[in-house]
């Protein structure tokens, strides 16, 4: 039951083509250049040569990936070797510090411990406050008169 229409090609035209005849043709035109390549002349040395190109092409892409591979690691590990070094630096910049703040603190723990002393205590409202206990009599040496207006020394003065 070959179902006659007409093919897009020959839209125009009036005539008729059988579908299923034209594949058969198509088809058969096909095998038949199939058949005829192989028969043409090629040597063996000539199917070699192809073969050797196409493992050629093959270790040359397996040689460019294995290039690429291996540059793309050696990147990936230098950056990380950088980064590696570039933390101890800062560890121990870190450390460093650490330890200024615990001598920082010690010293604070003293100070503290100094601060609670009683003679201490007096000592800094002595020299800092300038205070005086009832009854004492603070001497400040470099200086016979009390100073204010009128009391500088001149020359004439020196030398009588």
């Amino acid at each position: 039951m070959a179902r006659k229409r007409r093919s897009k090609k020959f839209k125009r035209s009036s005539r008729v083509i059988d579908m299923d005849a034209a594949r058969q043709q198509r088809l058969e035109k096909r095998q038949r250049e199939q058949i005829e390549v192989p028969q043409e002349q090629t040597t063996t040395d000539e199917r070699k040569m192809r073969r050797v190109r196409a493992l050629r092409r093959k270790q040359g892409r397996k040689r460019l990936i294995v290039f690429a591979a291996a540059a793309i690691l050696i990147v990936v590990l230098s950056v990380s070797v950088f980064d590696i070094i570039k933390l101890k630096a800062e560890e121990h910049e870190v450390l460093k510090q650490q330890e200024q703040l615990k001598a920082q603190q010690e010293q604070l723990k003293e100070d503290l411990k100094e601060a609670d002393d009683e003679q201490n205590i007096e000592d800094q409202a002595r020299e800092k406050l300038k205070l005086t206990k009832p009854g004492e009599t603070v001497y400040i040496p470099g200086s016979e008169e009390p100073e204010g207006e009128g009391t500088e020394k001149t020359d004439t003065e020196d030398e009588e």
